[in-house]
């Protein structure tokens, strides 16, 4: 395994809950731009790889367009190699305007310079380890995004939507949708080492 300097990119909890806008997309979306140019300037590097979790994924992949969005270009296909996505809801029957709009315009893997990566969980519901958050939310939120109650997924977002069309897919089984959900996340270092392994870099 080799290692990569990893550069995050600061979003409040203020800027999530703006995510229902073009404008907070924007917001997000300007951050983004910028911790990319400091990574490229700092490391000296051609090309960099980006990794979104849950919705972030998706804004990542209206990250690589070079065409306007809100006014805004991003053009992030000519800086990335490798997009990554952990349990991001990207095709869905009920989706949000923004999110619906990225899977219309960009389906798949649309940019084929970049070397898609989707990481889904599977976590068994009615286990004891779940917890009590994702025994509560699973079924209404695989209902709503897949319209399958007994879906498979992370608790949150079913694989069937997790998983991107032309991505290189990845399971991670015992694994759930965020911190809120349980220890076991795709942030939590024993499983970032387990996708992390599984994936064929390009």
């Amino acid at each position: 395994m080799f290692s990569r300097k990893v550069y995050v990119v600061d979003v409040t909890r203020g800027d999530w809950f703006r995510s229902n806008s073009a404008e907070g997309w924007t917001n997000i979306l300007y951050k983004v731009n910028e911790i990319a140019a400091l990574a490229l300037k700092e490391t000296k590097a051609k090309k960099i790889d980006l990794i979104g979790h849950s919705s972030g994924g998706v804004m990542l992949r209206l990250f690589l367009s070079d065409q306007p969005f809100n006014d805004e270009k991003y053009n992030g296909n000519s800086i990335c190699k490798n997009l990554i996505t952990l349990g991001s809801p990207h095709q869905a029957i009920k989706a949000t305007a923004l999110r619906q709009f990225v899977d219309n315009k960009y389906p798949g893997n649309f940019f084929k310079n970049i070397n898609y990566v989707s990481v889904g969980g599977d976590v068994e519901i009615r286990s004891k380890k779940t917890s009590l958050v994702t025994k509560l939310i699973a079924r209404g939120s695989y209902k709503s995004i897949s319209g399958d109650e007994n879906a498979i997924g992370d608790g949150l977002v079913p694989l069937s939507s997790s998983l991107l069309k032309g991505s290189q897919k990845i399971i991670l089984s015992e694994t759930v949708h965020g911190g809120l959900f349980g220890n076991d996340w795709y942030g939590n270092p024993s499983k970032v080492k387990e996708w992390w392994k599984q994936i064929k870099w390009k």
